[in-house]
């Protein structure tokens, strides 16, 4: 019997099916091990986390630190999700076309949020969403609420911190196994920062962080993550996407982009910290 009530269960459960049980356990293990690292990085108790909680940043610092997250992670984030799923195709060699399906099954629940799609809530025979509930759409309109426009980002000139953490995804979207290395890690560090985000602007601007951007990565009112999902998806799907023999490798970068994303963080406590001199 095919069920088709629950997408992500069932989508994981076959990403699990098409691994080698073995493999499959040894990759678990070490997935847990990069959240452990993650975990005890200094980025855990990055100081930008108490700039954000309790500081009032006025519209023209929040503006500045939009940009430079525009740059560094918003604009590029759904296009990593879609060369992933383009890229697992190199899946199909080693895992068949159930385990490269399967990749693209849970990876499409991803993408359907972040494109604005939402589950229906009666029964309709056809998808619900809206495109102007993309995240990355949501993220531009609080831009322009703090007196940005979209195009500007084109514009913008960067920090070399937000170049840095640009490139951790860039750099990887022929790889797929660091692709989704870089994703679940990056799933699993910005909860750390999102709700302090959402606190800092609402408390600093005029914005209603209770709906758009800054409501969908925080804290909903059972108290978890809305976010939780997809980094449990990403995990998944890194641990079907690699063998053993890649481990030493990706610990590597993935202790790498970590010290680049602190720096990101210290960036935005520079901003915050030279703008408010002016």
């Amino acid at each position: 019997m095919i069920v088709l009530d629950k997408p992500r269960e069932t989508g994981r459960a076959a990403v699990e099916q098409s691994v080698p049980k073995e493999i499959w356990n040894q990759n678990r293990k070490f997935c847990e091990n990069l959240k452990e690292i993650i975990k005890s990085h200094k980025i855990y108790r990055h100081p930008v986390i108490g700039v954000l909680n309790n500081e009032t940043l006025n519209n023209e610092i929040s503006r500045a630190i939009h940009y430079e997250f525009a740059y560094a992670f918003a604009q590029i984030f759904t296009d990593s999700l879609i060369y992933a799923m383009a890229k697992t195709s190199d899946l199909e060699r080693r895992l068949g076309p159930k385990g490269k399906v399967s990749a693209r099954f849970l990876l499409q629940l991803n993408l359907l949020d972040e494109l604005g799609y939402k589950p229906a809530e009666t029964i309709t025979g056809d998808y619900c969403g809206n495109p102007n509930l993309a995240h990355y759409v949501q993220f531009t309109e609080t831009l322009q609420s703090l007196g940005g426009r979209p195009e500007e980002i084109f514009t913008y000139k960067p920090s070399p911190a937000a170049k840095a953490a640009r490139k951790t995804f860039e750099e990887n979207y022929t790889n797929y196994s660091m692709l989704t290395c870089v994703l679940a890690c990056a799933e699993s560090v910005f909860t750390l920062f999102a709700g302090p985000w959402a606190k800092s602007v609402g408390r600093s601007t005029k914005i209603d962080v209770s709906t758009g951007y800054h409501k969908i990565h925080v804290e909903d009112d059972s108290g978890e993550f809305l976010d939780d999902e997809h980094s449990e998806d990403s995990w998944y799907l890194f641990a079907q996407a690699i063998t053993p023999d890649q481990y030493s490798e990706l610990q590597e970068c993935v202790e790498t982009w970590l010290d680049v994303w602190y720096d990101f963080g210290d960036n935005v406590v520079h901003i915050a910290r030279s703008m408010d001199r002016k």
